[in-house]
């Protein structure tokens, strides 16, 4: 039971990591594209950018305690 817990932990993980890097790149293209020449125009990219960081911080957590709980 705790090795299927830690299988799904991980496949979420994953799956988290891939949407979240996507969800990245596009909020770093947008910032980009838009040269930032004021602090109103660049709040909604970059505060996507930080929320996106700490959804791959998160999915790392939840590959970690995955692999934790199928080694167990």
């Amino acid at each position: 039971m705790v090795r299927a817990l830690g299988y799904i932990l991980f496949i979420l993980a994953v799956l988290l990591g891939v949407v979240a890097g996507f969800v990245m790149y596009a909020a770093f293209s947008d910032w980009r594209s838009r040269g930032c020449p004021g602090a109103e125009q660049c709040s909604d990219a970059t505060s996507v950018m930080v929320l996106t960081g700490c959804a791959l911080i998160a999915s790392l957590v939840m590959a970690f305690a995955g692999m934790v709980f199928v080694r167990r």
